[in-house]
C-alpha cells in the first residue's frame, strides 16, 4: 500500500511538472507578442525605485532626497566604475597587448631593424630566458614582425614544405603558410596589404588584406632545417620578408635562443601606456566603438594625449592586477563544464571550442582569455580535426587527486602505448607566473617526447617523471622542476591522429610519487 501511495505521488508530481512546463512554454510564447499579452495594467505606483542607501562591496552608497548621490558616494561610484572598466579593458585587450609586447620586444631585445630581420629559435626552441607564452623547446621557430604602415604592402616568401601562421595586431588569424595554407606545401610569395589599400594587386602572390598595420609571423621548422647555426643558415637561404616596392632586401638572421627577451604584457598600470600606443598607431576601425568608448572613459582616445592623474594611475594599476587575477582563475581554475578533454581526467583544453572564440554569434570572452593568457598564435589548425594535420595541445595543472602541481614534489605521468601522432609528441613544464618555460635552474628546461627516445615499458607505454631530482637511472625520462615553484605542463601532439581526435586514446593523470 505504501509503495502504491509513493507511485501515485510520483505520477502526480510528474503531471504537475508537465503542466507547469506547458504553462511556462505557453506563457513565454504568448509574451513574445506584446500586443497579445503585455501583462496587467500598471501605474506609476507600481514602479519600485532602488533604496536611498545601497550596500555594495565597495562601501555603503547614500542618496539624499531619495536619489541624489552624496559627494562621498559620488566619488566611490566613479572610482569603482573606472576600476571595473580598467579591469575589463585589461582582459578584453589582452590579445592586442600580447602581440604588441612581442613585436616591441623583438625590436628592443633582439635588435630588429626592419621587417626583414628574422629571429630563429634554433636551440631547438627557446630557453626560460625567452618566456614566450607556452613557447616550446621541441621545434625550431623563425619569427618576424611586419609593419605595413612603415613598409606598405609586404611580401613573405616561403620555401616548399614550410609551416607557419600570420596573425594581425589583435592576434586574429590572417593566413596559414605551407601544407595547410593556400600554397599547399609548394611554397610561394604571400603579399600582405595594409588597411584600406586601393592599389593594384600584382599577379603571382597569395594576397591577404590585413585590418591592422602590425602583423606577427611565426614559422615552424622540423628536422629538415637542422639546429643551431645550420637552422639559421637554412632560414637565411629560404625565408624572405621585404616590401613589395623595394623587392628583396638584406635582413639579419639571428639565433636568439638564450639571448633573453621580455615579450609579456605588463601586469601593472604601465600596461595601459602600451594599450594607448596600440590605439594611437592602428586604424580606428580595428576596434569596436563600444571598446573605444570604454577606453575613452579611462583617458585613452585616438589623437589625444594620455595623461592619467595620480588617482587614475592607482586605479589603472589595480585594474591591471585584478585583470591578472581573473585571468589566472579562468586559466588555472576554469568553471567551464566543457574544459576537460576527457571527462574523468584532469587534462584540459587550451582552445575551449574553436579558434575564433565565437559561437552562435556570441563572443566567448572567457574562452578568449583561456587561450591568450597562456599562449600565442591563433590558427584553425591548432584545433585539428583532420588526422595527421595541424597540432593539438592539452594542459594539466593538477594531479589525479585534484591538487595543483608542486615543483617540490615528485610525479609520474604514464603515457599509454601508441600515442596518436603522425610526427611526434612532447610534454613540457611551464612557470604559472609567466606561462613561459619553467626555469629548473641555470636557464634550463628539459622536455621529454618521442623524439628524445625515452625508455619504453614492456607494454609500449612511457613513464615520464617530474621533480627537482631525477629518479635513479631515469634521467632520460625526467622533466626537471623548480622546488620553489608550482608548474603546469602542455602535452603536444604534432599531427594528431584518430585516437586523439575521437578520444579513444587517453592520457593518464599525474600521480604523486612518495
Amino acid at each position: 500500500m505504501k509503495m502504491k501511495s509513493i507511485l501515485m505521488l510520483a505520477v502526480a508530481g510528474l503531471m504537475a511538472t508537465s503542466v507547469a512546463v506547458t504553462i511556462h512554454a505557453e506563457t513565454a510564447e504568448q509574451t513574445q507578442n506584446l500586443f497579445k499579452n503585455a501583462g496587467k495594467k500598471q501605474t506609476n505606483k507600481d514602479f519600485k525605485p532602488a533604496p536611498d542607501t545601497i550596500k555594495t562591496n565597495f562601501g555603503i552608497l547614500k542618496f539624499d532626497l531619495e536619489a541624489f548621490p552624496t559627494e562621498e558616494t559620488t566619488q566611490k561610484i566613479y572610482d569603482e566604475m573606472d576600476l571595473q572598466r580598467a579591469t575589463q579593458a585589461y582582459m578584453d585587450f589582452y590579445p592586442a597587448l600580447s602581440v604588441y609586447a612581442i613585436v616591441k620586444s623583438q625590436i628592443r631585445d633582439f635588435k630588429f631593424r626592419s621587417s626583414s630581420d628574422i629571429a630563429v629559435a634554433a636551440g631547438p626552441g627557446w630557453k626560460p630566458s625567452e618566456p614566450f607564452l607556452t613557447g616550446n623547446n621541441s621545434t625550431v621557430y623563425a619569427i618576424a614582425s611586419l609593419d605595413l604602415k612603415v613598409d606598405g604592402p609586404t611580401v613573405v616568401e616561403i620555401p616548399p614544405g614550410m609551416y607557419g601562421t600570420a596573425d594581425d595586431a589583435l592576434f586574429k588569424f590572417l593566413v596559414d603558410f605551407g601544407f595547410v595554407g593556400p600554397d599547399k606545401g609548394k611554397g610561394g610569395k604571400y603579399l600582405f596589404l595594409p588597411p584600406g589599400y586601393k592599389g593594384k594587386v600584382p599577379d603571382g602572390y597569395f594576397s591577404i588584406r590585413s585590418p591592422s598595420y602590425r602583423i606577427w609571423v611565426m614559422m615552424r621548422g622540423f628536422g629538415e632545417v637542422g639546429l643551431g647555426e645550420q637552422a639559421v643558415d637554412w632560414f637565411k637561404q629560404h625565408l624572405k620578408v621585404y616590401p613589395l616596392d623595394t623587392g628583396p632586401r638584406k635582413g639579419q638572421y639571428t639565433n636568439t635562443t638564450g639571448m633573453g627577451i621580455n615579450p609579456l604584457p605588463a601586469e601593472d598600470g604601465s600596461v595601459f601606456e602600451m594599450l594607448n600606443e596600440i590605439v594611437q598607431y592602428e586604424p580606428k576601425a580595428l576596434f569596436g566603438a563600444e571598446q573605444l568608448g570604454r577606453l575613452a572613459t579611462l583617458g585613452i582616445a585616438k589623437g589625444k594625449p594620455f595623461n592619467p592623474d595620480t588617482r587614475m594611475q592607482q586605479i589603472l594599476d589595480q585594474g591591471a592586477k585584478q585583470g591578472v587575477a581573473m585571468s589566472r582563475a579562468i586559466v588555472y581554475a576554469s568553471r567551464d563544464p566543457d574544459i576537460r578533454y576527457w571527462p574523468d581526467r584532469h587534462w584540459e583544453k587550451m582552445f575551449l571550442h574553436n579558434t575564433t572564440f565565437e559561437r552562435d554569434g556570441v563572443n566567448d570572452i572567457d574562452a578568449r582569455t583561456l587561450w591568450h593568457y597562456q599562449a600565442i598564435v591563433v590558427s584553425p589548425n591548432l584545433v585539428s580535426t583532420t588526422p595527421g594535420q595541424g597540432t593539438a595541445y592539452l594542459t594539466a595543472f593538477r594531479d589525479n587527486k585534484g591538487e595543483y602541481l608542486d615543483g617540490g614534489k615528485r610525479y609520474k605521468l604514464r603515457v599509454p602505448a601508441n600515442p596518436p601522432t603522425k610526427r611526434f609528441w612532447a610534454v613540457t613544464a611551464y612557470d604559472p607566473a609567466t606561462r613561459g618555460l619553467l626555469d629548473a635552474g641555470g636557464n634550463m628546461n628539459k622536455s621529454v617526447g618521442s623524439l628524445d627516445n625515452p625508455e619504453v615499458n614492456a607494454d609500449g607505454s612511457v613513464d615520464v617523471f617530474f621533480g627537482p631530482k631525477a629518479p635513479k637511472d631515469k634521467e632520460k625520462n625526467w622533466v626537471p622542476t623548480n622546488p620553489d615553484k608550482g608548474f603546469f605542463v602542455v602535452f603536444r601532439f604534432y599531427g594528431p591522429l584518430e585516437g586523439y581526435i575521437n578520444k579513444t586514446w587517453m592520457l593518464n593523470d599525474f600521480e604523486l610519487v612518495k
